[in-house]
């Protein structure tokens, strides 16, 4: 029931209190003047019986003498006060008179009026002009539901999660009243579901219904057996207060959770009579026992009433209320004493109702008739269903037809047979122009009509065994994922005409020829990495971009296999031309052994020249060694050749310089000079 003040409540008893309306249409204020009158109507059923989960829209009809233009989805709130007619205003009632507790009692002095009471939010639907005055039907914010729901959320998910991204896309604010059990989920995407059904499911999963508050929250109206009324009507408030049917109780829910096949949850006895009929595709058999503990024992007294306007009741709201009775004389009563239940002043409770179904409507003053519909017993235990009755119920049942899902499957005039998972993640259609498997809304596997050809774009994965078969790119690029997750690759992937482009990924890859690939350790640019290329016939290591060795089938230079060392600064290339060549560039070559010998096999070694062989311990060429040699033995030549014998005696000396051998006599007289060349 929607809040008000005291002054408001004392007011609503009064005869002699007025009523003031004013509409607020998008910013513009509209009074008494303007306003001819409304009807507001707010349901929380849609058939003959009480039912949980409904989200029924609020309808205001509402009629004004105006030549302003009203935008079309115009916002228009109606509000409601009270106040004394002028005459009375400063005549109060006494205060021993007002059944007001003393803090409660906020009566101004000079004669009142009360708060403003909004009546509610919507939106203009349709309008039409009658004479001079428009007539503006409109709804409240659950018209805005009235759309498929597309979910980005991963599933399974919590119903509080699907809630809160519905109030999220359509601006929704709730209240309190708006409590979810956090437990219960929502196993997959709900599919070919509007969001006014998602929103009425959730809330039948938690004993509610939905409706739109006077302040434009969303709210809940949960319903238990425990529920007490929260307003009391007596006989003076109301015209008509009929009782349709006997007091309807409940002992036994039953949950339809496939409308297709009828399959069902069941918890707690009775007959149909007492039974709670519900249908939710989310249900489970736990939600349907928490029903049960919820709804075992509710009561309501069927009824049908008139009454003077009471514009704080709210949809759903219990209400108890009393009626006057025509009682017999007590000396023609017929009863025994202890069984007689008369009232001294003939008044007694008609029994607490519900109301699912209300009219408020303005002409001056405020009226409202409350509704509370229930099937009777008989057409609770018996549908009677003619023939021709059951054999339509049996062709819906069991008949394909144009529009109608199976499971996900679905014929339409646009797209033929499609097959779409409830969370929409993937979608098959299939009709004689388009074949297509989708993906997030992508096209995977499909029939290019223009190109006639079948195309297939993503992974090509054998998850538990051999893909053995041959993959072929016949006039085009192959660009996706092949893998062998827990198997081998044992075919042939071969593009013909054609590049394949694609990444194949295997824990192992065993036998079989791989021709013209890129293998590698790591992705290009990431090191150390190693690497067979196709491009230029390359076996490479690489510990960083410039640092490396690789070894080519063809030097472009040469022609002939050459094998590359680089450390950043230096190159050195070896290769074959036709002599082996070992080409050093920016620095010297060492060829050293640190424990043995360096050894030049060969018949023989060939350098340029003896000044290119050089000592590391002195810096001398092996020619400058032996010159030094050859001078050295040419001293000792005349030092040394010199003969004597018992019958000749001389002496020789050999000129280096001119290549001269000298004889000389023991006295020094030169015999004999001979040049040697």
């Amino acid at each position: 029931m929607y809040p008000i003040s005291a002054l408001y409540t004392e007011y609503l008893k009064r005869h002699d209190r007025e009523f003031l309306v004013k509409a607020d249409i998008t910013g513009t204020e509209y009074s008494n003047d303007v306003i001819v009158d409304f009807t507001i109507e707010n349901s929380l059923v849609l058939g003959e019986e009480f039912e949980i989960g409904t989200t029924i829209l609020s309808k205001l009809t509402i009629k004004l003498r105006t030549e302003d233009v009203i935008a079309p989805n115009a916002r228009i709130v109606p509000y409601l006060s009270l106040r004394l007619p002028p005459e009375l205003a400063g005549a109060e009632s006494p205060w021993q008179d007002v059944a007001v507790a003393w803090q409660d009692a906020a009566f101004p002095w000079g004669g009142a009026q009360t708060e403003w009471m909004p009546l509610g939010e919507f939106y203009v639907d349709s309008r039409e002009k009658i004479n001079d005055t428009w007539v503006y039907t409109c709804y409240d914010r659950l018209v805005w539901a009235d759309v498929a729901y597309i979910s980005s959320l991963t599933y399974p998910t919590t119903q509080q999660a699907v809630w809160d991204e519905i109030c999220g896309k359509l601006g929704y604010t709730y209240d309190s009243s708006v409590t979810i059990n956090p437990a219960y989920q929502i196993q997959a995407g709900p599919a070919g579901y509007s969001i006014r059904q998602v929103l009425g499911y959730i809330a039948s999963a938690n004993s509610a219904s939905v409706f739109v508050g006077k302040d434009g929250k969303i709210k809940f109206r949960r319903f238990t057996a425990s529920d007490s009324a929260v307003f009391e009507m007596t006989a003076s408030d109301y015209i008509r207060a009929a009782q349709t049917n006997p007091v309807k109780t409940y002992t036994r829910v039953v949950v339809m959770y496939d409308t297709e096949d009828e399959l069902t949850y069941e918890a707690g006895t009775g007959d149909d009579n007492h039974t709670l009929f519900v249908e939710n595709p989310f249900a489970t058999q736990e939600i349907t026992n928490d029903l049960l503990s919820a709804f075992n024992g509710f009561s309501y007294q069927p009824v049908n009433m008139d009454a003077r306007g009471f514009p704080q009741i709210e949809a759903g709201d219990r209400i108890r209320f009393g009626h006057n009775i025509e009682s017999l004389a007590w000396q023609d009563a017929n009863t025994a004493w202890e069984d007689t239940a008369y009232s001294w002043d003939g008044y007694t409770s008609g029994g607490i109702t519900l109301a699912l179904h209300n009219v408020f409507s303005f002409k001056g003053g405020l009226k409202m008739s409350v509704e509370a519909p229930s099937k009777s017993e008989q057409q609770s235990e018996f549908v009677v269903e003619g023939s021709l009755t059951q054999q339509v119920n049996r062709m819906n049942r069991d008949a394909v037809r144009l529009g109608k899902s199976y499971y996900g499957a679905t014929l339409t005039r646009t797209e033929g047979l499609t097959i779409e998972r409830e969370d929409h993640a993937s979608k098959v259609i299939l009709n004689s122009d388009k074949l297509s498997f989708q993906a997030g809304g992508v096209d995977k596997i499909y029939f290019d009509t223009v190109a006639g050809k079948y195309k297939f774009n993503g992974t090509l994965e054998a998850s538990d065994g051999v893909f053995s078969g041959s993959l072929s790119a016949a006039t085009g690029t192959f660009s996706g994922n092949l893998s062998a997750a827990g198997g081998t690759f044992s075919g042939t992937l071969v593009g013909v005409d054609g590049t394949f482009s694609g990444t194949i990924t295997a824990s192992s890859i065993s036998g079989g020829t791989i021709t013209g690939a890129l293998i590698q350790t790591a992705e290009s640019g990431i090191f150390p990495r190693s690497e067979m290329s196709s491009s230029n016939d390359m076996i490479g290591v690489y510990g960083s971009i410039d640092k490396f060795i690789t070894l080519e089938a063809l030097d472009p230079g040469y022609g002939v296999p050459l094998l590359q060392f680089s450390n950043g600064a230096v190159r050195t290339d070896l290769y074959q031309f036709p002599a082996l060549f070992i080409m050093q560039s920016n620095t010297d070559m060492l060829i050293d052994s640190t424990n043995g010998e360096v050894r030049l096999g060969g018949t023989k070694v060939r350098i340029g020249s003896w000044n290119d062989l050089i000592s590391t311990s002195n810096g001398g060429t092996l020619q400058q060694a032996l010159d030094s040699k050859a001078e050295s033995s040419a001293v000792n030549a005349k030092a040394d050749l010199s003969y004597v014998d018992s019958n000749f005696a001389y002496n020789m000396a050999f000129d280096n310089s001119t290549r001269n051998l000298k004889i000389f006599s023991r006295n020094g007289v030169t015999l004999a000079t001979v040049n040697i060349p």
